[in-house]
């Protein structure tokens, strides 16, 4: 080798070398929306998946697969196991003022917790995503080929099928007036059901994970379920989307709480985030302005 090219192979390794880090640096970093800053709320929380918030209290489901999965409650930093031995426990929600959780594999009910126990309401096979309306109503998504969109009626306890022939149903919210949107992860697609209709909301996405309904706005808040590029959305009309915040791992399910900071939680590193208006304004989708990015 000759001694004159030794400084050039030197600089080119010292290049190849910072770009590296640059590109880990960009991926491990999370990037959000000029008015928003973010901390870290809460950590050592094992694939956390399904979050809610109400009143000084957070909940979170552990979505691990070994029969060792927990229904967690958080208040002021204390934590306590409301549920355990669960198997990939995943989407948490509330209905009438009780904790609905389901459990993502096979045929598995759908369990509500009333007095410190859980309670099956119906069963699903491989259910996923999880939302209520006011009056007790829930939708559940299933997570498996040929998954299922599902409306249990709490007035008459009846189930019933609004769509079928998924092929990986993640994410379901809904409307107080109806119309149900879910996502449908390795197409990239967001799905709208409306008076019995089903069209494509969004399109393009990179697997589309947990969906959650502001009915003050008619916007829909939207994670993608990606291991270092995950990104968190908003949409407030068909086919729009502005980009909240990006560099999330595996991000799950998001809650806006009463100080009106929105929570994330962030699987891919065992943890709660919130987000904040840095004019500590509460973040509010009706003051997003809606874009395409």
């Amino acid at each position: 080798m000759r001694w004159s090219s030794f400084p050039a192979i030197v600089a080119s390794l010292i290049f190849v070398t910072l770009l590296l880090l640059a590109i880990a640096l960009w991926t491990l970093s999370i990037r959000s929306h000029d008015d928003w800053e973010y901390s870290v709320l809460y950590t050592d929380l094992p694939e956390v998946s399904g979050l809610q918030s109400h009143g000084r209290s957070v909940y979170v489901t552990l979505e691990t697969r070994h029969y060792d999965g927990e229904l967690l409650s958080i208040l002021d930093g204390d934590r306590s196991t409301i549920v355990s031995g669960l198997q990939k426990p995943d989407g948490l929600t509330t209905s009438l003022g009780a904790l609905v959780y389901t459990q993502e594999f096979g045929e598995s009910p759908v369990y509500e917790i009333i007095n410190g126990a859980p309670h099956g309401l119906f069963m699903a096979d491989g259910a996923e995503g999880i939302d209520s309306t006011l009056n007790g109503d829930l939708y559940v998504i299933e997570d498996r080929p040929g998954g299922r969109v599902l409306k249990y009626e709490r007035s008459t306890g009846k189930t019933s099928e609004l769509a079928t022939g998924l092929e990986a149903g993640e994410g379901i919210c809904v409307m107080e007036n109806g119309v149900v949107y879910f996502g449908e992860r390795d197409k990239g697609t967001v799905y709208k059901i409306q008076n019995g209709e089903i069209s494509e909301y969004l399109t393009s996405l990179s697997k589309p994970g947990f969906l959650l309904c502001d009915d003050e706005s008619q916007s829909v808040w939207i994670t993608e379920d990606r291991r270092n590029y995950g990104r968190l959305l908003h949409s407030s009309a068909p086919h729009q989307v502005q980009v909240m915040a990006t560099g999330l791992s595996s991000p799950q399910a998001v809650t806006i709480n009463s100080q009106g900071r929105l929570l994330l939680a962030e699987q891919g590193r065992d943890r709660v985030i919130q987000f904040a208006r840095r004019d500590g304004m509460p973040i509010n989708s009706a003051m997003i302005v809606t874009g395409i990015d």
